[in-house]
């Protein structure tokens, strides 16, 4: 099944750090939103334990946060600005929240979402929310080859 049958837009069109950022996000919600739910739940210590009471409202905050962060990552490859914007919200609190003593789950997860809300950000994907935007985009020097992204861009406009 190709990307286009999954409903993210034209492959061809998405450059590679918006992609990249993408399964970034997408990773980091399996590693930290739902994997330390499935380990504490089914009580498998994984180093960051939390009291009997609080599993519950673990799980109904994880889930329907980490299902929001995959769905933001599906929109990033759309254009979508509200998403670029709550994704990078969500990297700052995760990183401010982050325990003083991680494992490596939770470093995995941290540096997932970094890397993400990094890519998002990269000249070449402003590039592409600007066009999906239909703002007038700036030419930047793709980093490698040609840019798929500024293909349809008219940038020499009358």
């Amino acid at each position: 099944m190709s990307d286009q049958q999954l409903g993210f837009g034209e492959p061809g069109n998405i450059p590679h750090a918006v992609r990249l950022s993408a399964a970034c996000w997408v990773a980091s919600a399996v590693v930290a939103g739902m994997m330390p739910v499935i380990l504490e739940v089914s009580g498998i210590d994984f180093g960051q334990s939390i009291p009997g009471w609080a599993v519950p409202y673990l799980v109904a905050f994880a889930v329907p946060l980490t299902a929001l962060q995959v769905l933001a990552a599906q929109h990033l490859l759309h254009g979508a600005r509200w998403a670029r914007i709550l994704l990078t919200v969500a990297a700052a609190l995760s990183a401010l929240g982050a325990p003083v003593d991680m494992t490596a789950l939770i470093l995995a997860g941290l540096v997932l979402t970094l890397a993400g809300a990094t890519l998002m950000w990269l000249p070449a994907s402003n590039r592409f929310f600007l066009l999906r935007r239909g703002a007038p985009a700036y030419p930047v020097p793709a980093a490698s080859g040609a840019d798929t992204a500024l293909k349809d861009a008219t940038l020499n406009r009358p």
